[in-house]
């Protein structure tokens, strides 16, 4: 419940004040350079550059930033992907392939058969819609490591083909099988390593 109300407050700074995404920048930078163990820049489906996401390590799992706009005002689905391929976007990233879900778990971290990797809290684009949060995912690892392995299993996201996150037209309800009820892809960052 904190997570939420985190992401919510965050979400509701981004856009108050009545100001307008165009008289906003972009944030430069969501993170110092020595935070960063990962990034990527979300794109739209007609390619058009709509934000960026930064990750570093945890000691059970990922720290993420986000600073994405050009959504529709309210709550939007976001889940983590097999692959670091956003190059398909008229098709809908589905390039980047199915959640990241190692364990077979099913969908949804409200479901008691849950939860996948993948699944991340939603985010909520205000009226100018933009969403700026920051979001910890436990139970995940950028690298390899001894340390990884034993916390999170032996299945870190940078893998060979890295994986991508995924933006959802909606939100997720955290049961329904399988993304949840989010709807189309409408964004998506590549990470690689």
């Amino acid at each position: 419940m904190r997570l939420i109300s985190l992401l919510i407050a965050a979400s509701l700074l981004a856009s108050c004040g009545g100001e307008k995404s165009a008289s906003r920048p972009m944030l430069s930078a969501l993170a110092p350079a020595e935070w960063a163990n990962a990034s990527g820049r979300f794109a739209g489906l007609d390619g058009t550059e709509m934000g960026a996401i930064v990750f570093t390590n945890g000691p059970q799992g990922v720290l993420m930033r986000v600073d994405v706009q050009g959504l529709s005002e309210g709550w939007h689905a976001m889940h983590l992907h097999q692959v670091a391929d956003c190059s398909d976007g008229a098709a809908g990233f589905k390039a980047s392939k199915g959640h990241v879900n190692p364990d077979g778990n099913e969908h949804g971290l409200l479901n008691p058969k849950g939860s996948e990797r993948a699944d991340i809290p939603n985010i909520y684009a205000g009226p100018d819609g933009r969403v700026t949060a920051e979001i910890y995912r436990a139970g995940v690892s950028l690298y390899p490591s001894e340390v990884g392995t034993a916390q999170n299993g032996p299945h870190p996201l940078l893998d060979d083909d890295g994986f991508a996150v995924i933006i959802h037209e909606n939100p997720d309800d955290h049961m329904t099988q399988p993304i949840g009820g989010a709807g189309a892809r409408v964004a998506c960052a590549a990470i690689k390593g």
